[in-house]
């Protein structure tokens, strides 16, 4: 009875030794890593066709207009100006979709989440495009948006009690740029 114990004791102790053997062993991998942003780039990487795809950093400045009191001088004043606080990616959407190109944060703050922060669609003959800016709360701003060599720049006005205030955002396009092309068609 009791070498039946320690027989089965002794068989408790060595699965345990052997179990903890294998756990603390880390395994080693060799795969190459790739984070979110590069796949963006691989995919920017092929050539497209759309000059509007790429990555951008993104700037803000907002103004306000007003009258002067008891004066026809109008004052101009920048209220906030935030420099390249955003980096996204602007790339084609589905053929079957409702818009032309969607805005995707590459710099949202909850890990692994990629939102789509707006929505872009031609305008007739290529004159620019329509940028709608979607914020968390779930409201829209409508823009016009102009494109002209790696700079995109999108501007919203509202008008309350006699001030006009002017929300001017640019895109400057990080990637891929005229030398990242060039470097592109050398390589093939």
């Amino acid at each position: 009875m009791i070498r039946n114990v320690l027989l089965v004791v002794g068989f408790i102790f060595s699965t345990l030794c052997a179990s903890s053997q294998m756990i603390s062993k880390p395994k080693k991998t060799v795969y190459e890593e790739v984070d979110f942003e590069d796949v963006i780039k691989r995919y920017f990487g092929k050539s497209s066709g759309y000059s509007i795809e790429g990555i951008y950093s993104v700037s803000c400045v907002i103004t306000r207009r007003n009258k002067r009191f008891l004066s026809k001088a109008e004052r101009i004043r920048i209220i906030a100006r935030q420099d390249n606080y955003a980096k996204v990616a602007i790339m084609k959407d589905w053929p079957e979709s409702r818009r032309d190109f969607i805005e995707v944060s590459l710099s949202y703050k909850k890990a692994n989440t990629f939102p789509i922060m707006g929505e872009l669609d031609l305008m007739a003959n290529d004159a620019g495009y329509m940028y709608t800016h979607i914020e968390p709360d779930g409201s829209h701003y409508t823009f016009t948006m102009l494109e002209s060599d790696g700079l995109l720049e999108a501007e919203y006005s509202l008008t309350k009690k006699g001030r006009t205030i002017t929300y001017r955002l640019s895109y400057l396009k990080i990637f891929p740029t005229a030398k990242d092309d060039m470097a592109m068609y050398e390589y093939r």
